[in-house]
C-alpha cells in the first residue's frame, strides 16, 4: 500500500484548492467567501493550510470552482490531512528543525514512487556515507552552529531510510565522472563511498549512471536535480515535482511547463551517461584503484 506524509498531503490538499480557484472562471475570494458564509481571509486560510474547511464548504467552493465532481477526492484529501499521522522527524527533532523547504523535500521523498537524480559535482544526499556527508555538511555549513551539523546528519540518515524499507521507490541516478574523482573528506572517505556505490548499485530498485567527462555536459545540464514521481491514485493534480538546491534554501517547482524543462534536461543527460553495466564496471575498477592506492 503507498504512503504518503502528512506533508506531502497537506501541499496537495492546499496547493490544489488554490490551482482550482485560481484556474476557473469564479476565482474571486471575496464572492466564494460568501457563498460558504466565511470572510475573504477564510479561502486564504484554507490555502494556506492554516485551517481546513467542512465538507459542506468544500463541495461549495469546488462546485463554485466548476470542479464538483472531484468534491469525493478532495473529501478523502481533506481527511487524510485531518487525522494527521506524524511524519517520522516530528518527534525526533527540536521545533525549529527541520526548516520547511527540507521537511517537504524529506515529505516527497518519503511519498515518492519514483526519483531521477542528476548531479553534476558530487554523489547525491541519499546515497552518501555518513563520512563523505559530513564533509560536504562541514564545507557547507561554515560559520553556522555544530549542533546544526547533527541535526542536519540525523535528518539525513532518516531520509537514507526511504530507500531501505520493503517497498522503496525506484531511483535512478546520473551521476557525473567528476563527482567519483572529488576528493571530498580525502582518499579514505572517497574510497568508503565508492564502495557504498559499488553496492547501492547492485540493487534492483537502483541504477546509477555515469557521465563520462568526455561527454561535457549537455547543454543545459549544469545544476543538480531531483525528479519526485507521486502516487497518482492518492495525489491526483500533482504527478511530481523537481527539487533544486541552491546555496540558500531548496526550491521545488510543480508545474506542467516547469516539469516539461527538467524532463528535457534529463533525457539529455541520460541519453549521453553510460549504461548501468558499464557504470558499475567503472565504480568498481575506481574503488579498486583507490583502495589499492591508500593501502
Amino acid at each position: 500500500m503507498v504512503e504518503v506524509s502528512h506533508v506531502v498531503a497537506e501541499w496537495a490538499f492546499t496547493q490544489g484548492l488554490k490551482k482550482l480557484r485560481e484556474t476557473s472562471q469564479n476565482s474571486n475570494q471575496s464572492e466564494i467567501a460568501k457563498k460558504i458564509g466565511k470572510s475573504r481571509a477564510t479561502i486564504g486560510h484554507y490555502e494556506m493550510g492554516r485551517y481546513l474547511p467542512s465538507h459542506d464548504s468544500l463541495d461549495i467552493m469546488l462546485d463554485a470552482y466548476g470542479h464538483g465532481d472531484r468534491a469525493a477526492y478532495y473529501r478523502q484529501l481533506r481527511d487524510r490531512v485531518e487525522m494527521h499521522s506524524p511524519d517520522w522527524w516530528e518527534d525526533e527533532f527540536p521545533e525549529h528543525f527541520p526548516p520547511k523547504s527540507l521537511a517537504l523535500l524529506a515529505g516527497f521523498e518519503y511519498s515518492a514512487i519514483e526519483m531521477r537524480i542528476y548531479e553534476p559535482q558530487h554523489v547525491p544526499e541519499l546515497l552518501q556515507t555518513p563520512a563523505y556527508a559530513e564533509a560536504l555538511l562541514r564545507a557547507g555549513l561554515v560559520g553556522r552552529e555544530a549542533d546544526e551539523l547533527t541535526l542536519h546528519l540525523r535528518m539525513l540518515r532518516g531520509r537514507q531510510a526511504v530507500l531501505d524499507r520493503a517497498d522503496p521507490p525506484r531511483l535512478t541516478c546520473v551521476l557525473g565522472e567528476s563527482a567519483l574523482r572529488s576528493p571530498v573528506g580525502g582518499p579514505h572517505v572517497l574510497g568508503e563511498q565508492l564502495n557504498a556505490l559499488v553496492t547501492l548499485a547492485q540493487r534492483n530498485t537502483i541504477d546509477i549512471h555515469v557521465l563520462p567527462d568526455s561527454a561535457g555536459r549537455p547543454a543545459g545540464a549544469s545544476g543538480a536535480f531531483t525528479a519526485l514521481s507521486l502516487p497518482p491514485e492518492i495525489i491526483q493534480d500533482f504527478p511530481g515535482v523537481v527539487y533544486v538546491t541552491t546555496p540558500v534554501d531548496r526550491i521545488h517547482y510543480e508545474s506542467p511547463d516547469s516539469l516539461a524543462v527538467f524532463h528535457t534536461l534529463w533525457e539529455r543527460v541520460r541519453e549521453h551517461a553510460m549504461s548501468a553495466e558499464d557504470s558499475l564496471e567503472l565504480l568498481t575498477d575506481l574503488t579498486r584503484r583507490l583502495t589499492h592506492h591508500t593501502s
